[in-house]
């Protein structure tokens, strides 16, 4: 038998030689939970809302000013936290992120959290999973909770900078941002307020703008202030939107009373137009061919440049 022989004689031995136990396949991986890369955690209960919060905070590249780190709140911070923290990594910034430790739940959770006050009959069909009182109107208790607890619980952990602290929120965190603004418009020198839910009650939450207006004008505050769209938040833009039909109709009602970007837009203009002290600046972005579902992660990416540019 010729080379080339004995080659194929060898090769249709061995496939003979394979047999059922050979062609089994392997057991899959073994999986564990995921971890965010390069950040810790810590579980906070709170004594104001009587609820355990899970923290999460970056580990920043470069050292702390002498100052201290500058800090930077993420609401939400499952979704956007990543992104914030990663971005912000080579600044010399701390970023922290608030979720819940059953982030399944974290639907209805947020909902209390991050709402000024309960739904009226208007907002409760797009008030989400919310069921009973209880699930809103938490955010006064919320934002002392941040305050007065977890603002010394990360100056225990990292040497901080208590004259530049930031908030980012998105969606009913944009509410929560804009209720804190406008009523405590000293805590925080840079907001990111990304779709804000201002539709909630009526866009009841603009009834105190009139404080921020007050506060700004002398200079008593001059925070810098970034506002975004998202350009399917409102009309036909949204590719999510069900086919012609009754539910398509109802749907663009919901979106037609929520104005989510005509209501961002018209509250920018008025906050740009206001003559406030030294640092004080408002900008405002619509991301095109993004939705309400979409937007986050864009959000997230364009509020950490804003707070510290690279």
């Amino acid at each position: 038998m010729g080379g080339f022989g004995r080659v194929a004689g060898l090769v249709i031995v061995g496939a003979l030689a394979i047999g059922p136990a050979s062609l089994a396949q392997p057991a899959p991986p073994s999986l564990q939970p995921a971890q965010i890369a390069l950040a810790d955690q810590f579980d906070i209960p709170s004594r104001i809302t009587g609820r355990t919060y899970r923290i999460y905070v970056s580990r920043p590249a470069a050292p702390p000013p002498k100052s201290g780190y500058p800090v930077v709140y993420v609401l939400d911070g499952d979704t956007s936290f990543p992104v914030v923290a990663r971005q912000l990594r080579g600044p010399p910034v701390l970023v922290v992120g608030i979720a819940y430790p059953d982030s399944a739940r974290s639907g209805v959770l947020r909902l209390r959290d991050l709402t000024p006050a309960q739904p009226n009959a208007n907002t409760l069909p797009m008030a989400g999973e919310g069921k009973v009182p209880d699930d809103f109107g938490g955010a006064d208790a919320f934002h002392r909770f941040m305050m007065e607890e977890l603002r010394p619980a990360i100056a225990r952990l990292r040497p901080v900078d208590a004259s530049r602290q930031s908030l980012i929120g998105y969606s009913l965190g944009g509410l929560f941002a804009l209720h804190v603004m406008f009523n405590h418009p000293e805590a925080y020198q840079n907001l990111v307020i990304s779709s804000p839910s201002i539709w909630w009650n009526d866009r009841e939450v603009l009834k105190d703008e009139g404080k921020f207006i007050a506060a700004v004008r002398p200079g008593q505050a001059a925070p810098r202030i970034l506002i975004t769209s998202d350009q399917g938040e409102q009309g036909d833009g949204d590719p999510n939107l069900p086919p012609p039909g009754p539910d398509r109709v109802q749907r663009m009602k919901l979106l037609d009373y929520a104005r989510m970007v005509d209501n961002a837009g018209e509250l920018a203009a008025r906050l740009k137009a206001l003559k406030g002290g030294s640092g004080y600046e408002v900008k405002y972005s619509v991301f095109a061919e993004e939705s309400h579902g979409t937007g986050t992660a864009a959000a997230a990416s364009r509020g950490a440049n804003f707070l510290y540019p690279h």
